[in-house]
């Protein structure tokens, strides 16, 4: 029963918020879709296949951020393909807007893995990664705030503790880490994962300090 209403209070959240939220970015992704075509190319969207829950691939769209040229799949090997325009739409997660759509369609959450291209996932073992919903925050993008890269296994492994733990209230304090972040990103350390996403994420989170 708990975990049903759990599943209803983020569907239902899930689709209120992002609602509201497309309504009011609107003249923000007319702006960033503009910013696109004129600095980056036509069209300002970029669209790509990626696994969503049960394994099942879908088309994901984001506002173009990369200069033409072959896909490279990882942040950290895409920076020669960032201008300034770019740059400031992934720093600003302009880009990010159509994401809403995928979330009101169900194919998204607010919470939840990553989404990945297919090729980014081969040879891997993503345990029950798929078993829930991507979506546009979890605990791993908090660990890769602090550290600027994240190993895949370490990311997987976030990722299906995440799967094994989901609840609201674990949604909501992924949430409220996500956020403040963004504002303390120059004093984030990975205390905030520790401390806000609770239970076994911790000594995940550990790791990636011990590493440093």
């Amino acid at each position: 029963m708990r975990k049903k209403l759990d599943l209803f209070l983020i569907r239902s959240t899930d689709i209120l918020a992002a609602a509201l939220l497309l309504i009011l970015s609107f003249p923000f992704a007319a702006f960033a879709l503009l910013l696109s075509a004129l600095f980056i190319g036509f069209p300002p969207v970029y669209i790509s296949v990626r696994i969503g829950k049960g394994g099942r691939p879908f088309k994901h769209i984001k506002i173009k951020s990369l200069l033409p040229g072959k896909e490279m799949g990882r942040i950290f090997m895409e920076q020669d393909r960032l201008n300034r325009c770019g740059k400031f739409l992934r720093g600003s997660h302009l880009d990010e807007i159509p994401e809403l759509l995928h979330i009101i369609a169900g194919k998204m959450s607010f919470v939840g893995p990553r989404p990945l291209p297919a090729k980014l996932l081969e040879g891997l073992d993503v345990g029950d990664r798929h078993s829930v919903r991507p979506g546009w925050t979890c605990t791993a993008q908090i660990a890769l705030l602090r550290k600027g890269w994240l190993n895949q296994y370490l990311q997987l492994r976030l990722d299906n503790i995440y799967a094994h733990k989901r609840s609201f209230r674990y949604n909501m304090s992924i949430l409220a880490a996500t956020i403040r972040s963004y504002f303390v990103r120059s004093e984030l350390d990975l205390s905030t994962v520790r401390r806000e996403c609770a239970g076994s994420a911790k000594a995940e989170a550990e790791k990636v300090e011990s590493a440093e």
